[in-house]
């Protein structure tokens, strides 16, 4: 690869002031006015920028005195930003390809310095490598195995990361290899940091015990072993089973957010037979005040509830404290129809406003069931004359909905992506703004060959049942 782009040399070449130059800035204190040479090397970064379809970042002149920065930091400094723009843009080669070349920082004898450069090579390396379509196990290893030797202080944080990696490449052999290698690793006093690295590397060990536990419950249900083999790898399943609970057991005692532990942990649970347990660690997880907010740990005992047959209003309890977290969450149209089948007339005025919460967000406004759901409430609702419950959910979006949902423009894409989310949306919009409004006058000219008897029928209902009728 070309490296000519890295701003090192023309940042040399700027350097390289006047004897007069320098004695003026020594003697005044100010840094001098920028010389016509500056201004052609400006000129060649640019001209170079175009050329690689990047954009260099323009140098400031420093403003205060003091001891000028070294060249070759300002020059690692732009290509860590170089570094991290092709990883914005997914351009994982040429971010390789950069931090190839940064790796020359790492040289640098300033021990604060290297220290922090170390851990920005590390940082960079280990999410290219998760994310480059060529890295291989070995290139991960080596790279980690290099950051260990030169960032010592955060061996234990780079090996977690290398057994992520590992983990994420299905290899447990190597990762058995690492862990084991990390049990008697210490660096200067056993420091309260390192004990809690020390309990999630045992946690990932846990994670390897629940998944031998997992091999050998397969093995034993196929029933293909014999006498002998299978009494054997039910004791193995039984010390599986001990060593991944207790390593389960200690993570989970630290404030955190351990879902891939406890996601284990449960299965390991349910598996057993100990349900009861399992829901107990599920709601210790959920309601801990010491533990970060976290919608997945309502979801995970939402799940769980719902496949032991729980109740309803237990169902409805759990998912309306997701909604006060999350209201786009994908369980919010669950959580919708289960407050419609309610008997409570606040859960299902509740069930409108979830509804509405949801299309807010960008992600579902082309969600087609969600849309749906909106269109059946609201001529549920006008049959049964609960108007007044669709003002107070429409008015506050009055100003808005209509150029965020209803334009001619979304209106003819939507009907050429789908028909059926063009039917549900002009449906929608006329119950909420008329029959006159844009949205349902673009679909229904737009249908008027293909949907013409359900258009029609569309439009009667709309006449008689929309918020402009509503006194």
């Amino acid at each position: 690869m070309d490296m000519d782009f890295i701003p090192g040399r023309s940042t040399s070449q700027r350097s390289g002031q006047s004897a007069e130059s320098k004695e003026q800035q020594t003697t005044s204190g100010r840094t001098p006015a920028r010389s016509e040479t500056e201004s052609e090397d400006d000129a060649e970064m640019a001209i170079k920028a175009e050329e690689y379809g990047i954009a260099l970042p323009r140098k400031l002149t420093p403003v205060s005195c003091g001891r000028p920065r070294k060249a070759r930091h300002m020059s690692a400094d732009l290509c860590v930003q170089f570094i991290c723009e092709a990883m914005c843009k997914n351009e994982w080669e040429r971010a390789a390809g950069l931090l190839t070349s940064h790796f020359q920082t790492l040289v640098d004898r300033g021990s604060s310095r290297l220290t922090t450069n170390a851990e920005i090579v590390w940082r960079l390396g280990s999410e290219i490598l998760l994310n480059h379509p060529k890295s291989t196990i070995e290139d991960i290893n080596v790279f980690h195995e290099t950051m260990k030797n030169i960032g010592v202080k955060n061996y234990l944080q780079i090996s977690l990361e290398q057994i992520y990696h590992l983990l994420c490449r299905g290899d447990t052999d190597e990762v058995n290899r690492v862990v084991s290698s990390l049990d008697s690793w210490r660096y200067g006093q056993h420091s309260i940091k390192q004990n809690k690295l020390q309990k999630l590397i045992q946690a990932y060990r846990g994670v390897l015990n629940y998944r031998a536990w997992v091999d050998r419950r397969s093995a034993v249900i196929e029933n293909d072993l014999g006498y002998a083999s299978q009494s054997s790898t039910v004791q193995a399943m039984g010390s599986y089973y001990r060593q991944a609970t207790v390593a389960f057991q200690d993570i989970v005692q630290f404030p955190g957010v351990w879902d891939p532990f406890i996601l284990s942990y449960v299965d390991l649970l349910e598996s057993s037979g100990e349900k009861e347990e399992a829901e107990k660690v599920l709601k210790e997880y959920a309601y801990n005040t010491k533990n970060p907010p976290n919608p997945n740990a309502h979801m995970y005992l939402y799940e769980f509830m719902k496949r032991n047959g729980a109740a309803d209003e237990l169902l409805i309890k759990e998912l309306r404290v997701l909604y006060s977290m999350t209201p786009s969450h994908k369980l919010m149209l669950k959580f919708s129809r289960l407050l419609d089948r309610s008997d409570s007339e606040d859960n299902q005025k509740l069930s409108l406003h979830v509804l509405f919460d949801l299309l807010d967000f960008s992600g579902w406004k082309k969600n087609v069931k969600a849309w749906s759901c909106l269109a059946k409430r609201l001529k549920h609702f006008f049959h049964h004359d609960r108007r007044a419950w669709i003002l107070e959910s429409w008015q506050p979006r009055q100003s808005w909905w209509p150029s965020y949902h209803f334009t001619s423009f979304l209106a003819k894409n939507d009907w050429r992506e789908c028909v059926k989310l063009g039917l549900k949306k002009a449906m929608v919009a006329g119950m909420l703004q008329g029959p006159g409004c844009v949205y349902f006058t673009c679909i229904y000219r737009s249908g008027r060959n293909d949907k013409k008897t359900a258009l029609r029928h569309m439009k009667t209902f709309i006449k008689k049942n929309n918020c402009g009728n509503i006194p």
